[in-house]
C-alpha cells in the first residue's frame, strides 16, 4: 500500500466522457476496496465538462 505516496493512474478515451469515466470510477472503487477503505481514492475527470466532439468517420 502506498503510504505517504501519490499513485496516479490515467485512463483515456477520445472525448473523455464515456469509457474513461466508467473505467476510472470502477478502478478507483476496486483499489479502494483492495486497500480495505483505509486510504483515500479520488477520480478526477478532466474533460467531462467539455463540449461533445463530433463523431469521426
Amino acid at each position: 500500500m502506498p503510504v505517504g505516496r501519490l499513485v496516479r493512474l490515467t485512463v483515456a478515451c477520445q472525448g473523455g466522457r464515456h469509457r474513461s469515466v466508467a473505467v476510472a470510477e470502477g478502478v478507483g472503487r476496486c483499489v479502494w476496496e483492495a486497500w480495505g477503505g483505509e486510504y483515500g481514492v479520488e477520480a478526477e475527470h478532466r474533460h467531462v465538462d467539455r463540449h461533445v466532439l463530433p463523431a469521426s468517420g
